[in-house]
């Protein structure tokens, strides 16, 4: 049979305790043990895992898959044929990530003598489809924003609380869930700032508003908790129901919880947490804050980054007349 013919095994996000046999030959766990440790942030070597195996899984299925013995036997069509299939199974934001992951893991093993299709080839045969537009992108207006923690204020005083933070503080998701109660310090003079641990394990403190304080405060108290409680400090702001109060929150409930009161909010355009921190830029960027200000809110490493924002908010200052609807 040819490998086109193949029926490609459908891709499990998550898998069983039961490694798939490629991933129990040791060659190929030592690589992608040794590629993970070259990755800084916990969030980034989680989600690069989750992929790799997911890929190496589908590579060396011989019950309908590929059939591969070792990354070395990786032929351009294999890319190929992966390819096609997530852009049957994902959506294309979706399926460029994958790519792009892939593409950086085989680059390596290539570089390791490990594989042998080079990183030109991996370039065009796992070339990422072209996004129209990526969810996270997507920017909320005050009024939208605002519906949405109304919803969540009226529904769930955690929710709201979590809302409030995304967009007071303009955190990543990975932030968010990985905040504690003694992360929020006073720093005297009314000043509250708050430690965040941000991508590639930098820490960055932020100072909050009077009103979150004051929000994240209560919400401490009515969940049983003490700010001056040494053991509470290490336990989670936002957790999970589960765990008696010392599981947090997972990335993906955080990413369920936003979309959830943005439906209640009647948003139709894709929203996701990404959706608020580019809110919160783009909000700084219109009220002419320092490109430096908001790239060190926003715990950007390349100011490049934090250039989209001002660029949106000039963007938005050249439409500035649709907001004048005095008739003419």
């Amino acid at each position: 049979m040819n490998q086109a013919d193949h029926t490609l095994p459908a891709i499990q996000e998550h898998h069983s305790t039961i490694e798939p046999p490629a991933l129990q030959q040791p060659e190929i766990q030592r690589l992608i043990d040794v590629y993970l440790r070259t990755l800084t942030s916990p969030q980034t070597t989680r989600t690069y895992n989750t992929e790799i195996r997911m890929f190496v899984s589908f590579a060396f299925d011989a019950n309908g898959g590929l059939g591969r013995s070792s990354l070395a036997e990786l032929t351009v069509e294999d890319i190929s044929l992966y390819r096609e299939h997530l852009l049957k199974a994902y959506a294309q934001a979706t399926v460029a990530k994958k790519l792009a992951t892939l593409r950086r893991f085989l680059t390596f093993a290539y570089m390791g003598g490990a594989a042998s299709i080079n990183p030109e080839a991996l370039r065009f045969f796992a070339k990422s489809p072209k996004v129209t537009q990526d969810p996270s992108y997507n920017v909320l207006t005050e009024e939208e924003l605002g519906r949405m923690l109304v919803a969540a204020r009226a529904a769930n005083h955690r929710d709201y609380v979590l809302l409030a933070v995304l967009a007071g503080a303009g955190l990543r998701e990975a932030e968010v869930v990985g905040l504690k109660i003694g992360d929020f310090q006073d720093s005297g003079e009314g000043q509250v700032l708050l430690r965040i641990m941000g991508k590639g394990a930098k820490i960055r403190s932020v100072p909050i508003s009077p009103e979150l304080w004051q929000l994240v405060q209560r919400h401490v108290l009515l969940t049983g908790r003490s700010l001056v409680s040494h053991s509470d400090a290490r336990k989670p702001l936002l957790f999970s129901r589960e765990g008696g109060g010392n599981k947090p929150l997972t990335t993906r409930s955080v990413r369920y919880i936003v979309k959830k009161y943005a439906n209640a909010a009647r948003i139709t355009k894709a929203i996701s947490p990404h959706s608020i921190r580019h809110t919160v830029g783009t909000n700084m960027a219109v009220n002419q804050a320092p490109l430096l200000i908001i790239q060190q809110f926003l715990g950007h490493s390349d100011p490049k980054t934090t250039m989209r924002y001002i660029r949106r908010a000039e963007q938005l200052a050249n439409k500035a007349y649709t907001y004048n609807t005095l008739p003419l």
